[in-house]
């Protein structure tokens, strides 16, 4: 194999071992067992930027490189009916897991680490409208809804890649923000963070032999200077978000406006996407200790990461039913990891690979 063809490999593994990072970040944030050693790890999901978002940018940057660019010359209507039969599963299983999850809470007897839902216990009719009407869904599956929804409008990103109208990709991805910025459509919003990565996904193997050509002082400079402002914005948001006494007002400024949770503005969504790039950096400069030291939990957990989000679910129910919440930082770090280890387990079945969707 050829060396570039190497980069290239280990470049996509090291996605994988951070696509699995992003799930296992989420399995604790939406575990809530605080405090814990893992909340160093994801910030409680309270910093400017979440797991989520990191999780939504490399599912559409994938898209954009398996969909758009490697099926290229493979006919749009079989690439188009993939992504919509895709679309159609996920919306499926979006269903089947919230209907087994709100039934859960709602009827059995759960110590403590779950989240209720708007609606009042016992409510179907409702719950069911909402559901199906994709209004809501439970939130430890909510991100299956909007990522059908994504893949269901797919097909006409790839259509546009396939006529080197990618500009206009992210022209539409703007304004669909922008509609969503004065509807306050969740899905209009978060789309952005779908969408600009798979214009990135698309030309991935050209932005890599760019990368490639570069000198490796330049490789240097451009990954060094990443990383630090990675690091430092990272540093920011904690010090605003845990310690905003000392900054009052202005920082509250900073986290419930320009970084606020319920919105996707450019200055979060720029961000997400600097994170995002920092964490590859850093992901791919540690590979080999990563790989050696965690792709047994990574890699299964990022190549099944779809399978995974549905079934941590089911971990954190088992925990609920047996534990309530504590102030042991040693009991919720090992109730994290117990967790994660469940959904790892579950992804080791057979049957259970078959049946949910990678």
């Amino acid at each position: 194999m050829s060396k570039p063809e190497t980069k290239t490999q280990n470049r996509l593994e090291t996605l994988d071992q951070l696509r699995g990072f992003f799930v296992v970040t989420i399995i604790v944030d939406h575990l809530s067992r605080f405090p814990s050693l893992f909340g160093i790890l994801s910030g409680k999901a309270l910093l400017w930027v979440t797991a989520a978002e990191g999780f939504v940018s490399i599912s559409g940057l994938l898209v954009g490189y398996v969909r758009g660019y490697k099926n290229r010359n493979e006919p749009f209507k079989q690439v188009a009916s993939r992504l919509l039969r895709r679309a159609g599963l996920l919306y499926l299983w979006s269903l089947i897991a919230s209907i087994a999850f709100v039934a859960i809470i709602w009827y059995v007897p759960l110590m403590g680490g779950y989240t209720s839902t708007p609606m009042p216990i016992g409510d179907w009719r409702e719950f069911l409208a909402e559901l199906v009407t994709l209004r809501y869904t439970y939130v430890w599956v909510h991100f299956l809804t909007l990522y059908a929804l994504f893949l269901a409008a797919s097909p006409i990103a790839v259509w546009l890649f396939r006529r080197n109208l990618a500009w206009m990709v992210g022209a539409l991805s703007f304004v669909l923000l922008a509609i969503g910025w004065a509807t306050k459509l969740e899905a209009l919003q978060w789309q952005f963070l779908f969408f600009i990565p798979s214009i990135v996904g698309f030309y991935l193997q050209s932005i890599l032999n760019w990368w490639h050509a570069k000198k490796r002082s330049t490789q240097i400079a451009i990954a060094t200077t990443t990383v630090a402002l990675t690091v430092l914005t990272i540093a920011t948001s904690v010090i605003f978000t845990y310690y905003d006494q000392a900054f009052e007002s202005f920082a509250n400024s900073v986290s419930d406006g320009i970084f606020a949770k319920d919105s996707i503005s450019l200055a979060r969504a720029a961000l997400a996407f600097l994170w995002f790039t920092g964490y590859m950096f850093i992901f791919y400069k540690l590979r080999h200790f990563i790989t050696k030291a965690f792709n047994w939990l990574l890699i299964p957990v990022g190549t099944h990461s779809l399978t995974a989000y549905i079934l941590h679910g089911v971990a954190l129910c088992a925990i609920s039913f047996f534990t309530d919440g504590g102030d042991s930082i040693w009991q919720n770090t090992l109730l994290g990891i117990i967790a994660i280890m469940i959904t790892w387990g579950l992804l080791k079945i057979p049957f259970v690979r078959r049946v949910i969707p990678a």
